[in-house]
């Protein structure tokens, strides 16, 4: 591992010290300055730039904010310039996935433009992998340009042995709306079990469950979605199930992506017996999520680790 270094954003630095403690590396430092205007400052802590050249970079970044987006990308150029080998760009939770394509006229399709952003670091080479977990749409992987690797990793596996230890009886798997169908299917099929439905209806920021497909009646529903960050849909999604004779409703997510913990709070209070997720999202860290004892949180950095040896 002599050739190999890692370095994150703050926000992400639980996570690669996980993935360094695997590997038997210890996080590199970055330092960072606001100017009075407002401009950000960013140095990688070295002593001479022929201590970057022909290493490999493992860079964690979940891109939950604009902050942390435009870091990824300042630092990858730099990496990219001081003539690295390989650049292993880790982002456990890839912001702005929802704004995949439009709906109205004249709606920037984010998704795509930051894709590029990114696979124009390095110009597009070879040397530069893109590693995600649970995409909002995994055809965001095709917006990518040129030449460099990127790779969709899934939390099914974390979550489904979290599932089987609740021990639960009588239960099907549900969605929180019709846009997950597909890998609400996927834990069905592995357990035998049915799926049942919720109809939403939005008007940009605003959502509403209009009514429930399937037979829940006595029956213990398991939610599944890739990600919450109003909890808005996820509540009223349990509501609705318990409304038309749900015994009882968990939740799994890829993503715990909360806007603020005023949301915890709700989640907290809400009629929803568990939810049970993946350290994704530097919102996993908050305390009030680590105090809880509804929200489970199961490490995701083990899934990056086994494809991160594979490339090297």
């Amino acid at each position: 591992m002599k050739n190999l270094l890692i370095y994150s954003t703050e926000d992400s630095a639980y996570f690669a010290e996980l993935i360094g403690k695997a590997l038997g590396i210890k996080s590199n430092k970055i330092e960072r300055n606001i100017f009075g205007d407002g401009e950000l400052y960013h140095r990688l802590d070295i002593k001479d730039s022929s201590e970057l050249f022909g290493k490999t970079i493992i860079f964690v970044a979940s891109t939950n904010s604009d902050k942390n987006f435009n870091e990824l990308e300042k630092i990858g150029h730099a990496l990219a310039a001081a003539r690295t080998t390989r650049r292993i760009f880790v982002i456990p939770f890839f912001g702005y996935s929802t704004m995949e394509r439009a709906v109205l006229p004249g709606e920037m399709v984010s998704t795509k433009i930051n894709a590029r952003r990114l696979s124009n670091i390095a110009g597009t080479d070879r040397g530069n992998v893109f590693l995600f977990l649970d995409l909002h749409v995994s055809g965001i992987l095709h917006y990518f340009e040129g030449d460099c690797l990127r790779y969709e990793l899934s939390a099914a596996e974390l979550l489904s042995q979290a599932i089987s230890k609740l021990k639960l009886k009588n239960f099907v798997f549900g969605t929180a709306d019709l846009g997950r169908a597909k890998l609400v299917e996927t834990f069905a099929d592995q357990y035998k079990t049915e799926i049942v439905f919720v109809r939403k209806t939005r008007e940009f920021m605003k959502t509403q469950v209009t009514n429930v497909i399937g037979e829940v009646n006595g029956k213990t529903i398991i939610i599944y979605d890739d990600m919450t960050r109003s909890g808005d849909t996820l509540i009223q999604a349990a509501k609705a199930y318990l409304n038309n004779g749900a015994k009882e409703v968990y939740a799994i997510l890829s993503h715990l992506a909360l806007n603020n913990e005023s949301i915890i709070k709700r989640l907290e209070k809400s009629l929803i017996k568990k939810i049970i997720t993946t350290n994704s999202h530097p919102m996993s860290q908050n305390k009030l999520v680590k105090r809880s004892k509804k929200i489970i949180i199961k490490d995701a950095s083990s899934e990056f680790v086994k494809i991160i040896k594979r490339l090297l």
